[in-house]
């Protein structure tokens, strides 16, 4: 059962819902219709949980939710097999039973930036669970279907109602002209639909109809729905999409380290000073060079899966933010901060460094790139909030960075006149350890008011 209490739904300063109250029982679709802009959209958002209403309680008793918009829930680079091994916890025969099932054999290795309207929607749909009491939500879901395509649709609506579950949508086709379009229409008659029309007017007058008999809400039943997360299996499957888009878009690891190549072998080749001054100076070039290498390289932790809408995705099917973040930092660090620091051991010979001295400076760059990648993925979630200015507000991690690449600089210093470096390795590794294991969960919030 699904309940709204008092729900008020607000989009900027725009209400677009005021105290309004519904139930939907097990069994029944609510079949949403209103011209564009009146916030069909926003009122699924906020079912779903990617948005909390501005006032007002939804209540849910479903074991799972799945929400699919109108376009993206998807990394566009990827393929119908590697969304529906993310998505679904089934293993790989019931994988491919459900690509034969929505058609998707023939582009099943595909990337989904090379399919169809009409595909990527039938990708989607083959990543619903239909489980007892399930709730299902969409926008728009007849749009770029084909006549089997709504086929497919309408029994996942009949498999859903008969299991207990309820189904969501917003639509300008009426449920009813699908079903005598495509379907036996005495089917159609053996489903309990509702109707809420939102008219732009007075967002307290939306009419909430059952045929024509006006439908008042019931108390609300309250439910837990925590979810709670695995970290093993949770990193394990953030792990898995990330080598996967790396493999697709394998320039995000390479021109960081060309990038860095270039920044650090010219200054030699430009600058005349003599090799005793190149010395002293190559830890603080090489600290500078990686710090702005990762930071030009931060584009790729968030944006684009907050721009695509995989982050709702997460959100909606109760994976766990911080994990999510947690192992997008710890990529960063593997992919563009280690290779960094392997890079710096042979570079560091154009600065006339030892080898003992050009090995410290690669183990410093190791674990402060570690420190580096938390502040960045931090700094993206909070970018996020201001959509175009990604790299800008990763430019602001500078003045935070700057204690990091002092102490960092000094452990070659400290090499090179013989003392002991050790405490300045423990400081190193303990500001990174901390941040790597802190940030992750401040990100999951920052993510979630982005989302609002």
């Amino acid at each position: 059962m699904l309940t709204a209490k008092n729900l008020t739904v607000q989009r900027g300063k725009k209400i677009l819902l005021k105290e309004f109250n519904l139930t939907i029982k097990p069994g029944e679709i609510l079949e949403i219709t209103g011209a564009n802009g009146v916030g069909k959209t926003s009122l699924l958002r906020t079912i779903s949980s990617i948005t909390p209403p501005a006032n007002g309680e939804i209540l849910i008793d479903a074991l799972c939710t799945a929400y699919i918009p109108t376009n993206g829930g998807y990394r566009h680079e990827l393929t119908a097999m590697q969304i529906l091994s993310d998505f679904l916890d089934d293993c790989d025969s019931t994988i491919l039973t459900r690509i034969d099932k929505f058609g998707l054999q023939e582009i099943k290795h595909k990337p989904l930036l090379s399919l169809s309207d009409g595909q990527k929607k039938r990708v989607m749909l083959a990543t619903i669970e239909v489980k007892e009491k399930s709730l299902l939500i969409i926008d728009e879901p007849f749009n770029a279907l084909d006549k089997q395509g709504l086929r497919l649709l309408l029994d996942l609506f009949l498999n859903i109602c008969s299991k207990g579950g309820i189904v969501i949508i917003a639509t300008h086709l009426p449920l009813k002209t699908i079903f005598e379009n495509t379907r036996d229409t005495t089917e159609f008659d053996s489903l309990k639909i509702k109707s809420l029309e939102i008219t732009p007017m007075e967002p307290k007058g939306w009419k909430f109809f059952n045929g024509a008999k006006y439908i008042t809400a019931q108390g609300p039943i309250k439910v837990d729905q925590k979810n709670a997360s695995n970290f093993h299996n949770e990193f394990a499957r953030n792990l898995m999409r990330e080598f996967q888009l790396v493999k697709f878009q394998f320039s995000d690891v390479s021109w960081p380290a060309i990038l860095f190549l270039m920044i650090v072998s010219v200054i030699p080749i430009g600058a005349t000073a003599d090799s005793k001054s190149f010395m002293n100076i190559a830890s603080g070039i090489f600290w500078v060079a990686t710090l702005l290498v990762m930071i030009s390289a931060s584009n790729r932790l968030l944006q684009p899966e907050f721009n695509q809408g995989v982050i709702e995705q997460l959100i909606v099917k109760k994976r766990s933010l911080s994990i999510y973040c947690f192992t997008k930092a710890m990529i960063h660090w593997v992919l563009v901060g280690l290779p960094l620091s392997l890079l710096s051991l042979p570079l560091s010979m154009l600065y006339g460094l030892p080898g003992f001295a050009g090995l410290e400076l690669a183990k410093s760059l190791a674990i402060g790139s570690l420190f580096i990648s938390g502040i960045l993925i931090f700094f993206s979630a909070l970018g996020l909030m201001a959509r175009q200015a990604q790299t800008v507000i990763s430019l602001l991690s500078l003045p935070i960075l700057i204690p990091l690449m002092i102490f960092g600089s000094a452990i070659v210093g400290s090499t090179l006149d013989g003392a002991s470096v050790r405490n300045l390795y423990m400081l190193l590794t303990s500001m990174s350890l901390f941040c790597i294991l802190t940030v992750p969960f401040i990100c999951e919030k920052l993510i979630v008011l982005a989302t609002e």
